[in-house]
């Protein structure tokens, strides 16, 4: 199984739109999870059909800003238990009869919509009896390897998210390509990029599926990488 993440930073434009076409035709995904999409949920149902995915769930956005979009292709199982402006929570059944839960999740800067944010993934956590993965733009770096440029990130912000991780019994994957997934896009001594975008999982995913990869996805149309994990290596 193939899950891919963007935050598109908004997908309203055509452009967007072929672009983000093009990476569904390049890694074939079976599910897809797209963050700051800056449309309202009637409109995504037109993306689906361009796109050729048979689900969809997607969350308004607030104005101009957030949203978010899971889709999925034809023959999937897909059951959406709940959802936020911060996450899509989602259980998915596999042909052999499996159940994985699978959670969407788009973390903050703000404080409080921060620890809103995380007592979610807390919410979450209480439910879980299977294989949990949770991938997303987490907003957040585990330590200072994950960041290049500009100002140091506050260690209580890093040690908040790595206790987090531990709470929720969640490990980091590492990518096998790439490091950072986002960048300021600026030149010289103002560039600066960081490590937000990432796949965590729960130790039964990671018995589960002992090839399990992750891969770093270059994009232009975004200041994010899209991100893309295969079950099967």
């Amino acid at each position: 199984m193939k899950i891919l993440c963007w935050n598109c930073r908004g997908v309203g434009n055509p452009a967007t739109v072929r672009e983000f076409r093009q990476l569904l035709i390049a890694n074939v995904p079976d599910i897809v999870f797209l963050c700051e999409t800056k449309i309202n949920s009637n409109r995504f149902q037109r993306i689906r059909s361009i796109c050729r995915m048979e689900g969809c769930l997607a969350v308004d956005s607030a104005g101009k800003s957030g949203g978010l979009a899971l889709l999925w292709r034809d023959g999937l199982d897909v059951s959406v238990q709940n959802y936020s402006n911060f996450h899509i929570d989602s259980l998915v059944r596999l042909e052999n009869e499996d159940v994985l839960r699978f959670t969407g999740f788009y973390g903050q800067t703000a404080s409080r919509s921060r620890q809103q944010a995380w007592d979610i993934l807390r919410r979450v956590h209480h439910k879980v009896n299977e294989g949990w993965i949770v991938r997303g733009d987490f907003n957040a770096i585990l330590n200072l390897s994950e960041k290049e440029g500009g100002r140091s990130k506050p260690k209580v912000l890093m040690e908040e998210f790595c206790n987090i991780l531990e709470e929720l019994k969640l490990t980091d994957i590492k990518p096998c390509n790439g490091w950072f997934t986002w960048t300021n896009n600026r030149e010289g001594d103002r560039l600066v990029k960081e490590r937000l975008d990432r796949f965590v999982a729960s130790d039964v995913i990671l018995d589960k599926f002992p090839f399990l990869a992750f891969y770093v996805v270059r994009q232009s149309r975004s200041d994010h990488e899209a991100i893309l994990i295969d079950t099967e290596g």
